[in-house]
């Protein structure tokens, strides 16, 4: 007989459950048994992610063990107790074992493979529907004006986040009630000890608020902020934007935001904990579904970055036919491409865009853009200038088959001499993928002409250590813009990492969504994987709310008297010279 603790994040209490080896009978699993589980694998400090899907015989699974080469596996159930489970899969010939008791709603065991044996632990997840994820999505707020949100976020999945807003954090929610739920620390670092998240609910089961426990701090108790959502349409021209509305507390009008996509197929659920965060803040935000996504018509694939900004232009001028709404404080939020099509609306329409707020935008081409970013890539991976040569070399003969059309078999020969010796080389686009015409639409977009014509209050956010949208090449452009618009109201922000070697940076709250010890970008060890879906949002998560919220309700002053610029003026000083947090 042999014994695993496991503390139960429900009760606080500390439990010893016993965990026979020896299997006496043979008994079918329970219907508690069937659906999702999930938890942890391995010894305290080195254990890793697990999750296992029963069906509803009980007599099979999926199993998804990274570290064991296992991916939603397919086992079988095997010979267990009447209060144990256990299943075998074969990979590659090796047979894996796990086995362990249930109780209570979870699974203590261990793992066999060969002469290895590893301890797990895992957590039977409540079903939800759709309808009871909804209920919980919407803005929170403590006493002391702390904000947390519960929205999804599409770049990650499709299920509602915890997002605190005072640190940075970003957790994912594991139902094992409908009123409580475990609360990851990162989307991909272990689950246990879990923090713990419940609900309570008035007497037509609404959501009232939450309570918050997480290790080593007291509890957070937040009472739900009263936004609402509201299903909106606008057009622009033939094509139909579907999106929604999120009001904000309090009595109208109020001042407004319409958040920018960034690149490819996205729809509103993209923005869900940025939605959330300024409805708290008190602005009534438009998050839209891109035209050929979502329930929006129109193809995005068609459409150059003047005819996006024209749909966001169509936004802004339907909140602006509201009573509701400031028609006068109404400003635009985006990331990565978006920082090409935000000054383009501002050209379009100057009087009626009061501010700008851009994350991680580009003042190169598209082109330029695209070949720092592989050069980045390649030197933050450690490889040698020579290597970085070819990569540049590579993307460059690339982009002149895009441009013309011509010229695919010199870039395959390009590909098949150095692929052996560079092995993160990756394969040619086909020469008539759909992509080639797209890029072609874009790749030569110089947004210096539209950054001279914005003359609003604009704030920058930039990530030092951003590969995507390096500051050093992508800012000048845009600061030697504004200064010829003779725009006074700019302010940039950096986010100052002096190395990226992990162990040497201090943690930055991007770290609480990835899990990894600090930076506020994460790199892959080779091209072309890693963490990329985090490139365009790397700088958003460096800076302190604070500071974020004081510089955006500075800006939304689209016509500061002289007591105002001087407030900005020391308020933009403040923030360049503060610590990253």
């Amino acid at each position: 007989m042999r014994s695993l603790r496991m503390f139960d994040t429900v009760s606080g209490r500390g439990s010893v459950l016993a965990i026979s080896l020896l299997m006496t009978g043979c008994a079918r699993p329970s219907q508690m048994t069937s659906g999702q589980w999930i938890g942890d694998m391995g010894h305290p400090g080195a254990a890793e992610h697990m999750e296992v899907s029963i069906d509803s015989s009980g007599r099979s699974a999926r199993i998804t063990v990274p570290s064991w080469g296992l991916d939603k596996a397919l086992a079988s159930s095997a010979l267990a107790g009447s209060d144990s489970l256990a299943f075998t899969t074969v990979v590659g010939g090796d047979t894996k074992l796990f086995r362990g008791t249930v109780h209570e709603g979870a699974w203590i065991g261990e793992a066999k493979q060969g002469t290895e044996t590893t301890p797990f632990a895992l957590r039977r997840l409540h079903s939800l529907t759709d309808r009871d994820w909804g209920a919980i999505v919407g803005t929170y707020r403590t006493e002391d004006g702390r904000h947390l949100g519960i929205a999804p976020f599409s770049e990650i999945g499709t299920l509602p986040l915890i997002v605190d807003y005072h640190t940075g954090r970003i957790g994912p929610l594991y139902p094992i009630a409908r009123d409580r739920f475990l609360v990851g620390h990162s989307l991909v670092t272990p689950v246990f000890p879990a923090d713990t998240l419940e609900f309570t609910y008035g007497p037509a089961m609404e959501v009232r608020g939450l309570r918050f426990s997480e290790r080593d701090h007291p509890p957070v108790v937040a009472p739900r902020v009263a936004t609402r959502d509201e299903e909106v349409q606008f057009a622009n021209g033939p094509v139909t934007l579907r999106g929604t509305l999120t009001l904000p507390a309090g009595p109208p009008p109020y001042p407004s935001l319409v958040l920018v996509h960034g690149s490819n197929a996205v729809t509103r659920d993209v923005f869900g904990p940025w939605s959330r965060y300024f409805a708290g803040l008190g602005f009534a935000v438009l998050s839209y579904d891109k035209r050929g996504t979502g329930h929006s018509t129109g193809d995005w694939k068609n459409a150059d970055f003047p005819t996006l900004a024209t749909d966001v232009l169509a936004g802004v001028r339907s909140l602006a036919s509201r009573n509701d709404i400031r028609r006068d404080r109404i400003g635009l939020w985006g990331a990565s491409q978006a920082g090409w099509i935000m000054p383009i609306v501002v050209a379009q329409a100057p009087r009626e865009i009061a501010f700008l707020v851009v994350h991680a935008g580009s003042g190169t081409t598209v082109r330029e853009q695209g070949v720092l970013y592989i050069q980045n890539e390649l030197r933050f991976a450690g490889l040698p200038e020579a290597s970085v040569a070819i990569g540049t070399r590579y993307q460059m003969l690339d982009d002149s088959v895009s441009r013309a059309g011509s010229g695919w078999d010199q870039l395959q020969r390009f590909y098949e001499t150095h692929r052996a010796e560079e092995t993160w080389l990756w394969p040619p686009r086909p020469a008539d993928d759909w992509f080639r015409p797209y890029y072609r639409m874009l790749m030569d977009f110089d947004p210096s002409a539209s950054w001279k014509r914005v003359t609003c209050p604009v704030l920058l956010f930039f990530g030092e250590l951003d590969a995507n949208v390096p500051p050093r090449e992508s800012w000048p452009p845009i600061e030697r813009a504004l200064r010829q618009a003779g725009n006074p109201r700019v302010s940039q922000v950096v986010s100052r990492r002096p190395t990226t070697s992990f162990s040497k940076l201090e943690p930055a709250p991007v770290t609480s969504i990835l899990g990894c010890p600090g930076s506020c970008r994460v790199t892959s060890t080779g091209w072309p994987n890693g963490f990329r879906i985090f490139n365009d949002n790397a700088s958003m998560h460096c800076f302190r709310r604070a500071r974020i919220l004081t510089l955006i309700r500075v800006l939304a002053a689209r016509d500061m008297n002289r007591k105002e610029r001087r407030v900005y003026a020391e308020i933009t000083t403040r923030a360049e010279e503060a610590p990253d947090v």
